[in-house]
Parts: structure tokens; C-alpha cells; sequence
């Protein structure tokens, strides 16, 4: 049977302070209830604190809506602004779990062709032109499935086109604290000051995937929008788990705890390139991730001992494309 290699069975958690937290929240007994659909106010805040150390940037806290999760982000999004038959933009490979949800409803896909430097502005302007989309989803730093990373001479370059054609974009941003090298990526949503940018953010690699809290980050009108829908999704996300969150930061250095964990994440990376480059050598093509979870394999033949459930691109024929976590198993 084919070994899957797609999702990770570890992330470096640290399970110490993840039990304090949970632990110190279940003691002070503050998690029954609800919060609003915008989610606590002083998590937000916290939040904008996290932001502000990162960006250098004043972040208004009142900007932004707790999430229970990318996934739901991505979904609030979408049934916010774009209905059944519109078209959306996206990178070409791209995150299979936001792919499902412009499938599911029924979204007119438009792939742009990505690069080891970013997204490729020609064939995205032509594009912008001739399909007049209303939006675009990228992950420009550390792409999924790629690991691919716009440069900033692209992410200025692109900032241009979607001003002209104001065009909203969706900024999915996961990984970009777990960095390969010494070279920052401002995001989107910092280089443009907000203006036409939805960011989406999460703590699910970074503390652990089972605290299922992220962020939408955008201007006053887009959140107010995105308030009633959050509302009727779930009402407010969980209480219990934006608690944890909440502690999580206030008592731990996140940006500290990630610097420290970045010599492991490298060596996984290593362990793997080396691996598949000495069991298959010649019959594949590895992208050169500056940073993230993930990166690509084409295997020039299909006949390979992995599994890959997800499809990245539009095209789901391409099949013996198979995307690898540096976070999964070695050992057979």
C-alpha cells in the first residue's frame, strides 16, 4: 500500500506549553459561554500585538474577526463576496482544501502559473482582463504545495495590477514565521496598508493543529460584512479554544518559540530532500522551499510508493505530483 507523505504527523509542538495553557484556562474556569462573532476582544488585541512585533506596523484590532480555523475563513470569504459561477483567480498548484470550497461553490477557476520568485504578472494581468474576476486567492509566502515564495520586487509589482483593476485579493498566510533563511517577506496586507487585502491567519501550525482558532484581518466594511455570516455559521468560535489561545500569547513568546525550532525544521527538510533524492535520483523534480511545511515532487513516472489524496491544481489528471510534509514520518 502507497505510504501517504502529504500530511504530518508531528509539528514540533510544544506540548509543555500548550498544557500550561490548557491546563491554567481549565483552572480559572473562564471558557463556559460566548463570545461575540468577532471573537474576544482581547484576543484580538493580542493578536494585533503579534502582528505589530512581526509587521512593525500599527494593526487596529477592531479590524479583524476570530475564526475557528483557515478553512472557515476561506468559506466566510467566498459566501461574503463571490456567488455561484464567479470567477476566482488562483495559483496554479495551489492549497487543495481552498480548491474544495471554490468547488463546492460551483466558482469559475482561473489558474495563474507560479514561479520559484512568485506569480507570474503577465499571464495575471492578461487574465484580469479578459475574465474581469472579482477575486484572487494566493499564498504568497511559502506556497502549499510548493513552498515557492514571491520576491518583494513581485509582490510590489502585483500590488500594482490588483490597485488598477481593484481586484480583492485573499491572502492566505499559515507559515510565513517558519522562514529557511534570513530574508523577510512582508505580506500583502503590510505592503498595501489593507487596502483590497483579506488576510487570513491561524495558529494551527504554529501551537497545534487541534486548537482550531484563526483570523480575518481587512478593512472596517469587509469585517462588518463578514460578521453576519460568521454569526450564522457558528455563532462565535469556541470560547474554550480562543481561552487557550489567548494565554498561549500572553505568557509565551511565539515569534521567539518559532526562531528557536527553525535549525529542526531545516533538518527535516534535509532529511527528506535527501531521501527521495537518493531512493529515485533522475525520475523527479523537487521545488526549493524557502520556508513552510511543504514541498513538491514530480515524479516523471507514475509508478511511485506514495499517496497523495489532495489534487493542487485545476487540472486533476496530474496525478504523479506529489507533495511531501517535512513534518511526516520517515520510517516506513
Amino acid at each position: 500500500m502507497a505510504k501517504d507523505i502529504s500530511s504530518g504527523n508531528h509539528n514540533l509542538i510544544n506540548d509543555k506549553n500548550l498544557r500550561f495553557c490548557i491546563e491554567k484556562v481549565l483552572d480559572d474556569n473562564q471558557y463556559h459561554g460566548y463570545s461575540s462573532p468577532k471573537g474576544m476582544k482581547e484576543l484580538r488585541l493580542q493578536i494585533s500585538f503579534l502582528l505589530e512585533d512581526l509587521w512593525k506596523q500599527e494593526i487596529d484590532s477592531s479590524n479583524m474577526i476570530i475564526t475557528s480555523g483557515s478553512q472557515q475563513s476561506i468559506n466566510l470569504v467566498i459566501d461574503a463576496f463571490l456567488k455561484e459561477s464567479d470567477s476566482i483567480l488562483i495559483e496554479q498548484p495551489t492549497y487543495f482544501g481552498a480548491m474544495k470550497v471554490f468547488r463546492s461553490k460551483k466558482l469559475n477557476m482561473i489558474g495563474i502559473s507560479i514561479h520559484e520568485d512568485g506569480i507570474d504578472l503577465e499571464e495575471l494581468e492578461r487574465k484580469i482582463i479578459e475574465e474581469k474576476p472579482k477575486v484572487i486567492y494566493v499564498v504568497p509566502t511559502f506556497n502549499n504545495p510548493t513552498g515557492y515564495t514571491w520576491s518583494i520586487e513581485n509582490r510590489n509589482r502585483f500590488l500594482e495590477l490588483v490597485n488598477r483593476y481593484h481586484l480583492l485579493v485573499i491572502e492566505d498566510d499559515p507559515y510565513s514565521m517558519i522562514h529557511f533563511s534570513n530574508q523577510k517577506y512582508p505580506s500583502l496586507y503590510q505592503l498595501n496598508h489593507g487596502k483590497n487585502i483579506i488576510y487570513l491567519g491561524t495558529f494551527s501550525k504554529y501551537i497545534s493543529a487541534s486548537i482550531n482558532v484563526g483570523y480575518i484581518l481587512a478593512e472596517d466594511s469587509t469585517i462588518s460584512k463578514l460578521y453576519g455570516y460568521k454569526e450564522a455559521y457558528d455563532l462565535c468560535t469556541s470560547l474554550f479554544q480562543q481561552q487557550v489561545i489567548l494565554t498561549y500569547l500572553r505568557n509565551f513568546n511565539l515569534i521567539s518559540e518559532i526562531e528557536s525550532k527553525i535549525s529542526d525544521y531545516k533538518k527535516l527538510l534535509e532529511r527528506w530532500k535527501y531521501k527521495i533524492k537518493k531512493d529515485y535520483g533522475n525520475d523527479i523534480q523537487c521545488t526549493d522551499p524557502k520556508g513552510g511545511l511543504f514541498f513538491l515532487v514530480h515524479f516523471k513516472e507514475n509508478n511511485f510508493p506514495f499517496q497523495d489524496k489532495q489534487t493542487y491544481f485545476i487540472d486533476e489528471a496530474r496525478d504523479n505530483y506529489i507533495r511531501i510534509n517535512i513534518c511526516s514520518n520517515l520510517e516506513e
